[in-house]
């Protein structure tokens, strides 16, 4: 059985986010197809350090994470055979240009919204440089593609997707019992989220009786709370966090619809998850959202606050039978792209990753032609 190894420096295998999830799907794919998948994410990392000396000497001298993260895949790489290198996402990327290995990019957020000066030099320059060398890149989406080449210069790429969970695929005469939203939101409080417009739309109408969930990271939940309260809208808004996909799904299934206000996006694995739950994606007019939502939901120009409008106008505009049955084709098509991407990495591991990966279908293959980023 051949090792592949799977990339994701700051995400563990049992994470709820869509970062985790795709990094499930990913593990689980290969795994299928008789690939030992070997996981190299912070929870790998944190355990090693507790018994390997020299991980354990660069902690005492406070070496950068990164650094630690870079010599701890490297020992695993090695000591595996030097397999194939599977990195999930733009941050993933170890500098092995003298390895094989395939990035699928879920996301390239960090690019344009680093978390500090430090990681911007990161993922400004040395990604760029570090990128090029890798054998091949998958993209969520189009969009997705389009602002990887952007930053990589004349790169092609090939769509691949991601599956959703079964936890969202259930069927739809599924119990909804529980307190009914009028929307769902599910995000962090970066920046580019912009969390701060689902809380200012609720503040402008007071006289909407509807009311919103708000699902977001334990960590991130007492400042979200906290905003909340000193709004006085906590009548208004139900914050959830540390939920369980089941837990989520019942959230869905009681949302009329499903808001996402983020500036940038590279997939959006939230919002279509709820849709397969029945919910109306009311989304920015934003180039990631207009090719996987564009004919199923409504699209809300960039720069408004009137998602209040919106959110009315989908109630009356698509009922969730017709939401579950659009959302699902969409997923057929993605599931299909996934899971022939998911066989050309196989392939390529078994075949010890020394000839070019060859893809098996044209239809999951892009080279769009580059122009600016989707913002």
């Amino acid at each position: 059985m051949k090792s592949v190894l799977v990339c994701a420096a700051d995400t563990s295998i049992g994470h709820s986010g869509s970062m985790g999830r795709c990094l499930k799907h990913v593990v689980a794919s290969l795994e299928a197809r008789g690939c030992r998948a070997v996981i190299l994410s912070a929870k790998e990392l944190a355990e090693a350090q507790q018994s390997d000396t020299l991980l354990k000497l660069f902690s005492l001298f406070r070496v950068p994470w990164l650094v630690i993260y870079w010599v701890f895949a490297f020992k695993v790489w090695r000591s595996a055979g030097r397999p194939l290198m599977v990195s999930i996402s733009q941050e993933w990327v170890v500098p092995f240009g003298f390895s094989k290995q395939i990035a699928i990019y879920h996301d390239v957020i960090q690019y344009f919204y680093p978390r500090n000066k430090k990681s911007a030099l990161y993922y400004r320059y040395y990604l760029r440089w570090i990128s090029r060398k890798l054998a091949l890149i998958y993209c969520a989406t189009d969009a997705t593609g389009r602002m990887v080449r952007r930053i990589l210069g004349s790169q092609n790429y090939h769509l691949c997707g991601v599956p959703i969970e079964k936890e969202f695929l259930s069927p739809r005469e599924e119990s909804t019992t529980g307190e009914r939203f009028q929307s769902v939101w599910v995000g962090t409080l970066a920046a580019h989220k912009n969390h701060m417009r689902v809380l200012n739309y609720i503040q402008s109408a007071a006289d909407d009786e509807g009311s919103i969930a708000m699902v977001i990271s334990a960590v991130a939940a007492p400042a979200l709370r906290h905003e909340v309260e000193v709004r006085g809208l906590g009548d208004r808004i139900k914050i959830f966090s540390n939920l369980s996909d089941p837990e989520l799904s019942s959230i869905y299934r009681r949302s009329a619809t499903v808001l996402s206000t983020s500036a940038l996006e590279g997939f959006c694995m939230p919002v279509l998850e709820a849709a397969l739950c029945g919910c109306v994606p009311v989304v920015p007019d934003r180039a990631t959202f207009r090719e996987n939502f564009g004919r199923f939901g409504l699209l809300v120009p960039p720069h408004s606050a009137e998602y209040g409008n919106y959110i009315r106008r989908a109630e009356i505009s698509f009922s969730r039978h017709e939401i579950m049955e659009s959302a699902q084709a969409f997923h057929d098509a993605i599931r299909d792209r996934w899971s022939t991407s998911m066989d050309e990495i196989a392939n390529a591991a078994m075949a010890g990753c020394k000839g070019k990966v060859l893809h098996q279908q044209p239809k999951c293959s892009s080279a769009a032609p580059s122009g600016p980023a989707p913002h």
